[in-house]
């Protein structure tokens, strides 16, 4: 168990408290159980001394005498004396030195039961046995006390843990939430504190719900509403006599068509991401996919791989290619670029110039080279790969070495 988690805390609190209650009982018992004894060592010292004054000055009226003292003699000892606690072994230093004598010697033995002191007095041809009463306060509030307080230990701790079950609950709908499940719901019909958090957890992810399906709906009417004018626009340049105003006008448009593409790009990553839909996938076909929707021909592609097979959104890995390949034609020297997968990384290969920017701050949304190889470009493909390898639990890295770029996969499940 989780050692920072509430219930286990509550368990230490619920096994601490009836560890307590459970020590402060037997405190209390061995307390009464040392006055017990003590009492009875008072008595067993007056009882003793008063039964040797008379068998002393008694004669043939012993019993008689002994009754009328409020003892008891047993006829047959060795009859009762098999269900009998000893008692005083070794005698206690409060004993007098010829009573511990006695007792050391075997000339005398105590026991007792719960309702009498028994002295067993040994001579030398017969064993006599006298009993006297004893009054033992054992008080049962004690007892009851604390069986009542077990209870409401249990009950408290009983309650508290109903109280707080709703807490895992929570706890793994807010974790479905954070791994991008947005169809949960947390509503609670209780008036707890952890109710209210619910609840308040509850309507928030309805807000963002609601926001996040209005974001995409405005994004994809403004993209559509653009589409059709970019279309009409493109048509009537080719029908523009001026050529040089027809290819100003032309590369507008083909900015404003990639930004829209762009944009679509990133419409889908955000909606989609985090409901990543896992297929084993072969790196060749995801790296030829990736190059048909770039129109580029196969010689600028060449593939090497070992174990080509990986887990991971088909869809998604192909755009993560797709982004890498596009971009490293756009900075590279017009040559090959050159995708290898080996032992659960992916590599891809292209010859070009160092970069003007940090790779760090190049995966920023809208960030772009500085030296103006591609104009065209809004800076989202780097940034729109690190979204997609996110949702993978993947990593993105770049070094330069020799004069070619080298951007790393790294964190996707190999398959066998």
């Amino acid at each position: 168990m989780n050692r920072h988690s509430i219930f286990f805390k509550l368990n230490l609190i619920f096994i601490f408290a009836i560890g307590a209650l459970v020590a402060l009982f037997a405190m209390m018992v061995r307390e009464i159980e040392s006055q017990e004894i003590k009492m009875l060592e008072k008595k067993a010292i007056a009882y003793e001394n008063d039964i040797r004054k008379i068998i002393i000055e008694s004669s043939s009226t012993l019993q008689k005498r002994l009754k009328e003292h409020g003892y008891t003699p047993i006829p047959h000892p060795e009859e009762i004396n098999v269900n009998l606690t000893p008692l005083f072994r070794p005698p206690p230093a409060t004993f007098p030195q010829a009573l511990r004598e006695r007792l050391e010697d075997g000339r005398l033995r105590i026991y007792r039961d719960r309702e009498h002191i028994y002295f067993e007095l040994v001579g030398p041809k017969s064993t006599r046995m006298i009993a006297a009463p004893i009054e033992v306060y054992r008080p049962k509030w004690i007892a009851i006390f604390f069986g009542g307080m077990t209870g409401v230990i249990i009950l408290l701790y009983w309650t508290l843990r109903r109280s707080l079950k709703p807490l895992k609950k929570l706890a793994k709908q807010i974790k479905r939430f954070g791994d991008g499940d947005m169809n949960i719901s947390t509503r609670s019909d209780k008036r707890d504190e952890i109710a209210f958090v619910a609840n308040q957890f509850d309507a928030a992810v309805k807000r963002i719900n609601a926001m996040k399906e209005a974001r995409s709906l405005f994004m994809r009417n403004i993209m559509h509403e653009l589409k059709t004018p970019i279309m009409k626009g493109k048509l009537s340049v080719a029908l523009l006599n001026d050529d040089q105003e027809a290819k100003i006008l032309q590369r507008a448009f083909n900015r404003m068509e990639h930004l829209i593409h762009e944009m679509a790009e990133m419409e889908m990553i955000t909606s989609q991401s985090l409901d990543l839909k896992l297929t084993v996938c072969d790196f060749r076909s995801l790296a030829k996919d990736a190059a048909n929707l770039l129109f580029i021909e196969e010689e600028r592609i060449k593939i090497g791989c070992g174990e080509c097979m990986i887990e991971a959104d088909y869809d998604m890995m192909v755009i993560v290619l797709k982004n890498l390949i596009d971009n490293a034609i756009k900075y590279g020297d017009k040559g090959t670029v050159h995708l290898s997968y080996r032992k659960g990384r992916i590599e891809v290969i292209n010859r070009g110039e160092p970069m003007g920017k940090s790779f760090e701050k190049l995966m920023e949304p809208f960030c772009k080279e500085s030296n103006g190889i591609n104009k065209e470009s809004f800076g989202l493909g780097l940034y729109i790969v690190k979204s997609i390898l996110d949702a993978h639990r993947a990593t993105l890295s770049h070094r330069y070495e020799k004069g070619y770029h080298i951007f790393s996969i790294e964190g996707l499940k190999p398959v066998a």
